[in-house]
This record gives structure tokens, C-alpha cells and sequence, in this order.
């Protein structure tokens, strides 16, 4: 049966649980977890942890907690891979209709936060986005050429992660020969959490491929998906990047966000991308006039929340609740 492991600062010390009581969606719930009796100190060492000793989780009496002390369970180690362009609608409405490959980008694993930590818009920013995500971790180390299968991939996936991939689109499009990296890693731009869904091998294909996610903003709901319908799956995208990198249990990959986000590839826009490709400071000052035209974009004291299911399993998963505030 999966398990969902938070991660919770006790004084000084970090330390690991697993949740006995609901899943928290905002940092004023209070939670139950049982402390889990490890030394392991990242996230691939409570997964070796627990899979030498499945009963680990369930050892030790529960303890009350508010929601506001949990941490990424994603410790900082982790490499951290993103798809773009992994939903249909998400392509669509940034001007890439036809999808023929998949995308791939790095985000700094210093990006990290917990669940309900506030999001720092940076000073010079000012197309800040959110970009709703389910992020799977892995199990055991990805090496040259693997061949992952919906039948294998519950040895090298040991989990999922709901993930908000903040991103600064006047930094992503406005630096010089357009900066995705720098867009997305800024400290604070990755909220995970509240809880890894630690999965058993056999369950993993067939969970990974029904989590569903939703992100309201404004009181509206803004995105709502299920990784039924990620246009690159884990197994493939898995054995892609097998091809390209090396990656270590613990790290994790961004599966892609679903359409509603606040930036659109208009007509205008992709013409001032091609037509100032060379002249960095017009091509963000057309874009930051464009893109304003259609959104906001997040503004200090604006709330976002984001939840993940697993409905088939009749789990829910919590949810993250972060307020923006200036630098």
C-alpha cells in the first residue's frame, strides 16, 4: 500500500514521517505523522530506507503537527529535469500546435521550498507565472541506454511529488538568447509537497499514469489535468533521457504543466521573439507589453492552490497554499 512521507522541521532538525491522518492543504492544518526511525538524510536514503524495510513507516506512535513546519520532500541533492510542452492544451496556447518531440529542460535544485513557504517575486520581474506539476522521483539511478516499460518503470519510479514550476517569463524570453534555466531557479521557485506518494513497484505505472492536479488563482480555477493525459509518459521520457544523462535515485523530473497558464503565445509575441532575437531589451520590453495585455501575472499578496488526487485510489494527496510577496 503507498505511503505519504512528509518531511517536517522538529526544532533544528529536519526529520522524516509518515501521515496517518489527512493530507493537509493549507500550513494552519494540523497533521498526525509517525516520526520514522532514520538517519537518512535526503530523500534517496528514506526511499533505500524503506524499501530494505517496508514496515519502517509504520513503526513509532503518532505525533500532531501543524501543516506549517513541512519541507520539501524533495531534498536539495536532487538533480532536477522538467518536460515542457507535455500537455496538449499547454502546447497549444504557447503557439506549438503539433508536437513531434519531447522537451527538455534543467530547473536549480536550490529552487526548492516547502509546500507553504511564500513565493519571492525577484526584484526586475514582472511576468511572474505559476505552472502546475506532477514531479515523479526516482528509485534507483537512470545509466546509458535503459529501456523503461509500464512493466518496469515501478523499479526505477518510487514515487510522486506535486510541484508548482514558478517561472519568470521576462527572464525566460527577455535574457540574452532567452534564459529558461535562469526563468525557472530563482530560491523559492519550485514548491513541492506537502507529501511524496511513496509507491510499491507494482502499483507505480498504473498510479502514475491517474494522478490528477488542479491550481486555482483569483478564486478561479486556473488548471486542472490527469497525467492520463501527459503526451510523454514517464516510461518513454524515462528512457530518453537515458539516452542523454545520468541521473541518481532522489532526483526528480517535472512531467510538464496542463494549458491555462497566464502566458500565450499570441501571433505578436512569437514575431518579436524571431524578429529581436539579437536585441535582448526590445524583445523583453514587446513582451512584457504583450503579455500584459492578456494577464496580471502574479502580484504580491495574490494566493495560489494547487492540489493533486489520486482519485481512482480515493486518495487525496493535500494540496500547497503559497502567498507571492515582494523581494
Amino acid at each position: 500500500m503507498p505511503n505519504l512521507i512528509v518531511r517536517f522541521q522538529d526544532a533544528a532538525v529536519p526529520r522524516w514521517g509518515a501521515l496517518t491522518s489527512a493530507a493537509p492543504s493549507r500550513p494552519e492544518d494540523m497533521i498526525e505523522v509517525v516520526p520514522i526511525a532514520t538517519d537518512a538524510t535526503t530523500t534517496a536514503g528514506l526511499i533505500a530506507a524503506i524499501d530494505a524495510d517496508p514496515a519502517l513507516p509504520s513503526r513509532g506512535k503518532a505525533v500532531r503537527i501543524e501543516a506549517a513546519t513541512l519541507l520539501s520532500p524533495v531534498t536539495s541533492d536532487a538533480t532536477l529535469i522538467c518536460q515542457g510542452l507535455n500537455y496538449r492544451e499547454h502546447a497549444a496556447e504557447a503557439g506549438h500546435h503539433e508536437r513531434k518531440a519531447n522537451l527538455f529542460f534543467a530547473k536549480a535544485s536550490s529552487s526548492l521550498t516547502g509546500p507553504y513557504a511564500d513565493i519571492v517575486r525577484p526584484a526586475g520581474v514582472e511576468l511572474l507565472d505559476y505552472e502546475i506539476e506532477v514531479g515523479i522521483v526516482l528509485r534507483r539511478a537512470i545509466r546509458t541506454d535503459e529501456v523503461v516499460t509500464s512493466e518496469t518503470i515501478g523499479s526505477y519510479v518510487a514515487g510522486a511529488v506535486l510541484c508548482n514550476d514558478i517561472s519568470a517569463r521576462d527572464t525566460m524570453f527577455g535574457a540574452s538568447f532567452m534564459q529558461w534555466y535562469q526563468g525557472k531557479s530563482y530560491r523559492g521557485f519550485c514548491p513541492a509537497g506537502p507529501v511524496l506518494y511513496l509507491l510499491d513497484p507494482p502499483e507505480a505505472a498504473a498510479a502514475l499514469g491517474r494522478l490528477e492536479i488542479e491550481l486555482t488563482y483569483d478564486g478561479k480555477v486556473r488548471q486542472s489535468a490527469s497525467t492520463a493525459e501527459l503526451l510523454y509518459g514517464p516510461a518513454e521520457t524515462l528512457t530518453q533521457l537515458s539516452q542523454i544523462m545520468d541521473l541518481k535515485p532522489g532526483d526528480m523530473v517535472l512531467t510538464g504543466t496542463p494549458g491555462g497558464v497566464m502566458a500565450q503565445g499570441t501571433p505578436k509575441l512569437l514575431e518579436s521573439l524571431k524578429a529581436f532575437l539579437f536585441d535582448d531589451i526590445r524583445r523583453r520590453d514587446e513582451m512584457r507589453l504583450e503579455m500584459k495585455q492578456l494577464a496580471n501575472f502574479l502580484q504580491p499578496g495574490e494566493v495560489l492552490s494547487l492540489r493533486m488526487k489520486d482519485a481512482e485510489a480515493g486518495r487525496d494527496l493535500g494540496g500547497q497554499f503559497s502567498r507571492i510577496v515582494s523581494a
